[in-house]
């Protein structure tokens, strides 16, 4: 909520790059939030004795070794599915459908000059983020995904 919040906070200052940015933080937390709650991801240490992961993984059930890593978003729109099965698949689906607006972000932009960062774009994903963390906050509520 504090990038979301970052966010709006420097979208109105016209701070564009940062306020986008800031988005894609907002949705990538939520998202590995869900992850670590709905599914079998962790962040226990990859190693016996090692320290916590930094990001969630997916242990191979026959290795025991990560066989997947969430570290930073466009990473969603493919691992997306591990959330959307049962009933509630098709409410989640659509819930999370906007995910497209984050194909092209990257948390490396954040070494770029921000010229190419417009201001639909980033209104696009402010509303994307908004959406995704309600869905985050209702879970966290209920329990259960919608």
């Amino acid at each position: 909520m504090r990038h979301y919040e970052d966010g709006i906070f420097l979208q109105d200052g016209a701070r564009l790059s940062n306020a986008d940015h800031h988005y894609g933080f907002a949705v990538e937390c939520a998202l590995k939030s869900l992850l670590l709650r709905f599914t079998v991801a962790t962040v226990d240490p990859k190693k016996l004795g090692g320290p916590p992961s930094k990001s969630p993984w997916i242990k191979d059930p026959v290795t025991g070794k990560a066989a997947h890593s969430y570290s930073h978003l466009p990473w969603v729109a493919t691992d997306v599915a591990l959330l959307t099965h049962g009933r509630s698949a098709t409410r989640l689906a659509a819930a999370l459908g906007g995910l497209n607006a984050f194909d092209a972000w990257s948390v490396d932009d954040r070494y770029l000059d921000g010229s190419n960062v417009v201001e639909a774009d980033v209104q696009q994903r402010r509303s994307v983020a908004q959406n995704i963390l309600s869905l985050h906050e209702q879970a966290l509520i209920t329990g259960r995904l919608p």
